[in-house]
């Protein structure tokens, strides 16, 4: 057995010197005056098995454990503390027969071990006592004052020991290390975890790009297949209208052919009416026999004979008329006649002045009949220049019309838009989609700083959570797992503060973070809002940029139609200026045509006098007044016999009138008789006349459907065109699926597709790829999450197996200390029964194990109402009761006696001599009973601040010599 063979001091509180004190197994006896140092030996050993609490070293600082001087003796720099242990058995893993242990300390409080020569680490020497079941805060270490504690100790600290006891560290350590494990799952788990959400955020972030690119595919799909539903439908409507217009033009062809049918009906019915009219004129002829048409015959010569002798009796008239005139002006042209003869007679070169006057007379004949000509061209050219004014006059009316009708739309137009121009417009519609493109930028920003929050608050709860984990094992642990110091009530209180502050930080740093989440949740909800907003009015100014084309093509066609009124209009002016100079041109016609028949009359005057010469015209001259006379005779003569005739002509022509009203009245009594057969012949002329009427209404009809016919032709070669334009657009959608639907709903369909895609923005396509990569390895990290998931459950699984082994061992453990307990306590105090009872039956180890202290007849005892003496005596049974159950190496009782009287002292010292021979101890003691029972003691003095320590072996073969020795000592 391991036990302690030799300590050796120097420099450590009272023991300035080097003092070496060799013990030995059994019963080690220090005995000595109040301050001569004992304690300090207890001090010494528990410090250097490595305790960290200076204070339960009775001390305030580590620098307070060195000597600080005395009168005589200089303060030490530093101290030590060597002991050395019994290896023969093995106890310490070491292969060395003692094993050396030793601690120094200096003055600024730092310490250093070494371990036989060898400098360590304070753990490393823990490490090494606890290999030989060693411990420097053990129970078997009661320093002064201490005895009690283990009877006023907590309930918990009680069980603690009975732990130790039963060697469930084993089971406590593979529980730890299956905890750890845990722990490290749990680590692993979180971080995994960690890993999962984050991978997780990523993963629904692209999914959300992922679907955004299906949709983005599907709304490509489905603007191609509603364009190329569209097209076909409009291909199909375009066939549909040629089939329609070759069916109209065939309709036309069959109505031109009806109209034709019934013109040629109306002319066979204009024959068949003919035919009717000479049926009843026959028929009238043929009733009316030859009385009529001689009557009728006689009536008709009668008219033409008076009309005859009308004629006859006024040319009769005009010949009287023209003989008279005749008459006269021959009569009045003889005295010129003959004064031109006289004249004729005396100069005879006149001829040759009338042959130049004649020629002159041409020359301006010549002129006037160019210029009648000309004003007749004149007159011609107006009567077209009139015609055309008019067509312009109309085509500018038309113009006026239409210019009115546009320029109206275009005012309503423009006064239903926000924008007056469309270069306005079109800024409008650049400066919200910048805007649009700076919220989705912001959008983006925001969803990383939200993503960077979450982590924020999972890196928190995290922390919280640890922080929390350590405040509530303080409650469990002596030695803090950081310093590997025992935990103190300021310890416990600092690691507490530094707690809390951790999770007051995190707490913060959470709620900072939900705070960001929160407000950039309303952001992003703002800026969506702001981004349909934007979204409505470029789609509401796109509208209006429309309007403003329509409108600006409405004026440019206004344009146009100005223009070409102006041009009209000036053509209207030329034309008007052109009739005006042409009307006054035209003005002299009347003048002309008159001067050109009075040049004629002149030329023919000259002709008729232009002889050969003088003396011919003379000749002729005197001819001509020869011929006056004779004609003014024939004339008389004529003249009567011309009113000879006009009388006759009159009486006939009275006759005839009177014969011809005598035949009309006749003719008139034979009408009344065949009245009826005219009324139906005049009704047959006036339906004849209503179907020439008719038939040139049918040609007109006819005209007009030929119209209509070249109409539909042309509309039939516009609509082919147009069916090439769409079937060549379509081919670009070969193979593309088509839509159901009228064309109203796929264009609705298309428009709110190609907003949508507007909506998206930029797609990340490659989404579709990496979502399923990413997807994979989540899944991947997810099935390893799966995995430590079971690996968790099977170490939970061997904590339960340890606490159930544990339980059985502490119960075993327990049930025999308890009754050596119950022994002890006997043999020690005739106070009643003693043992110890379990708190919580059903979980051991959430409670600690009371001191049960029972008197006869069912009354107990509250152990922390004995005396001190009484609870000195409850501890030593119990730990006597450990003892006897599993020795431990050494034990150290520093003046556990104090409160015990003579009595009771004396069955301490027989239970000493009882447990001796299995364990060292170490005593210190002013009891005599103690001290007679011991033959190894060590006393300690004090000289001039300094202690010695002097031991004595001594002999118990005669009890009372050794009595006597001991006093004089």
């Amino acid at each position: 057995m391991v036990y302690v063979k030799k300590l050796v001091m120097q420099g450590f509180k009272s023991f300035a010197k080097r003092t070496e004190i060799i013990f030995s197994m059994g019963v080690n006896c220090i005995l000595g005056a109040n301050g001569s140092g004992k304690s300090n030996i207890a001090d010494a050993i528990c410090f250097v098995l490595g305790r960290r609490s200076i204070k339960s070293m009775r001390a305030a600082r580590a620098r307070n454990l060195i000597f600080m001087g005395s009168k005589y003796i200089k303060p030490s720099r530093e101290a030590f503390v060597e002991i050395i242990f019994d290896n023969t058995d093995r106890g310490f893993n070491i292969d060395k027969d003692e094993v050396h242990i030793r601690r120094t300390v200096r003055v600024n409080g730092q310490s250093i071990y070494k371990l036989n020569g060898e400098i360590k680490t304070s753990a490393e020497i823990l490490e090494t006592l606890a290999q030989a079941g060693i411990d420097p805060y053990g129970f078997n270490l009661i320093l002064q004052g201490q005895i009690q504690s283990i009877v006023r100790m907590h309930s918990e600290d009680r069980r603690k020991i009975i732990e130790e006891v039963s060697g469930i560290a084993v089971y406590e350590s593979r529980k730890k290390k299956a905890l750890h494990e845990l722990e490290k799952t749990d680590e692993k788990l979180k971080e995994i975890g960690a890993i999962l959400r984050e991978r997780g955020i990523f993963l629904r972030n692209l999914e959300k790009e992922k679907e955004q690119a299906e949709k983005y595919n599907e709304l490509q799909s489905t603007v191609k297949r509603a364009k190329a539903t569209i097209l076909h439908k409009r291909s199909e409507e375009k066939k549909r209208e040629i089939h329609s217009i070759l069916k109209s033009i065939q309709d036309k062809n069959e109505q031109k052919e009806k109209i034709i049918n019934r013109r040629k009906k109306v002319e066979k019915d204009n024959q068949v009416l003919d035919e009717k009219i000479n049926g009843i004129n026959k028929e009238i002829q043929r009733a009316t026999g030859v009385e009529q048409g001689e009557l009728q015959e006689q009536i008709v010569n009668l008219k033409s004979e008076i009309e005859g002798l009308k004629v006859r009796k006024e040319n009769y008239e005009n010949k009287k008329t023209e003989i008279e005139r005749r008459i006269e002006q021959v009569s009045n042209s003889i005295p010129e006649l003959e004064q031109e003869i006289e004249e004729l007679k005396k100069e005879s070169p006149i001829t040759a002045k009338k042959a130049a006057e004649l020629k002159e007379k041409k020359n301006e004949l010549t002129i006037i009949e160019e210029e009648r000509k000309k004003l007749i061209a004149i007159e011609s050219e107006l009567n077209s220049i009139k015609e055309r004014k008019n067509e312009k006059e109309r085509q500018i009316a038309k113009t006026n019309a239409e210019s009115e009708s546009l320029l109206r739309q275009i005012e309503e137009e423009l006064s239903k838009l926000n924008h007056k121009t469309e270069d306005e417009c079109i800024r409008a519609i650049q400066s919200q989609k910048e805007k649009l493109i700076e919220k989705n930028k912001e959008i983006t920003g925001i969803e990383k700083a939200q993503i960077e929050n979450e982590k924020i608050v999972s890196v928190s709860d995290f922390e919280i959570k640890r922080l929390g984990d350590i405040k509530n094992k303080l409650d469990n642990i002596d030695v803090c797992p950081l310093c590997q110091t025992k935990i103190t009530g300021d310890h416990v209180k600092h690691v507490f503060n530094e707690a809390d502050e951790g999770i007051e930080i995190a707490r913060k740093k959470k709620e900072k973070a939900n705070e960001e989440i929160t407000r950039t949740m309303e952001i992003k909800h703002k800026l969506a809002n702001e981004i349909k907003s934007n979204e409505e009015s470029i789609t509401r100014l796109e509208f209006e940029l429309n309007k403003h084309k329509n409108a600006k093509e409405k004026q440019e066609r206004l344009k146009k139609i100005v223009e070409e009124e102006k041009v009209l209009k000036n053509e209207l002016k030329r034309f008007e200026e052109k009739r005006i100079n042409l009307e006054k041109a035209g003005e002299g016609i009347d003048r002309i045509e008159e001067q050109y028949h009075k040049k004629m009359l002149e030329i023919e005057e000259i002709s008729s006098r232009n002889d050969e010469n003088i003396d011919n015209l003379l000749l002729y001259k005197q001819r001509d007044l020869e011929s006056f006379n004779t004609i003014i005779k024939q004339s008389k003569k004529g003249l009567k016999e011309v009113e000879e005739d006009i009388e006759e002509i009159t009486s006939a022509l009275d006759k005839k009138i009177d014969v011809l009203d005598e035949k009309e009245k006749q003719e008139e009594e034979l009408t009344k008789r065949f009245n009826k057969m005219f009324q139906e012949r005049d009704k047959m002329q006036k339906e004849i006349h209503n179907n020439n009427i008719k038939m040139a209404e049918l040609q007109n009809e006819i005209r007009a459907v030929e119209e209509q016919a070249n109409y539909l032709k042309i509309g039939k070669a516009k609509a082919d065109a147009e069916l090439d334009a769409t079937n060549m657009e379509l081919s670009e959608f070969a193979g593309v699926e088509l839509l159901q639907g009228s064309i109203q709903h796929l264009e609705e369909r298309l428009r709110k597709a190609q907003e949508s895609l507007l909506v998206i923005g930029n797609i990340n396509m490659r989404a579709l790829q990496v979502y399923q990569e990413v997807k994979k390895e989540y899944d991947i990290v997810q099935d390893k999450a799966g995995t430590i998931e079971k690996e968790k459950i099977e170490i939970l699984k061997i904590i339960e197996e340890v606490d159930k082994k544990k339980t059985r061992e502490f119960m075993k453990t327990f049930k025999g200390i308890n009754a050596l307990f119950s022994e002890n306590f006997a043999k020690l105090s005739a106070k009643g029964h003693a043992y110890l009872e379990i708190e919580n039956q059903e979980d051991i180890f959430a409670g600690g194990i009371n001191i049960i202290v029972k008197l006869a007849k069912g009354k107990y005892f509250d152990v922390t109402s004995l005396s001190g003496g009484e609870q000195t005596l409850v501890a030593l049974s119990l730990l006597f009761a450990i003892q006897e159950f599993k020795p431990y190496h050494f034990y150290i009782f520093d003046e556990i006696d104090a409160a015990l009287d003579k009595r009771n002292s004396e069955r301490l010292a027989a239970l000493l001599n009882q447990y001796m021979k299995s364990g060292q101890y170490i005593v210190i003691t002013h009891n005599d009973a103690i001290i007679l029972n011991n033959n190894l003691l060590y006393g300690a003095s004090m000289q001039e601040g300094v202690s010695k320590v002097l031991s004595w072996k001594v002999s118990r073969d005669n009890p009372e010599q050794a009595a006597t020795e001991i006093n004089k000592t």
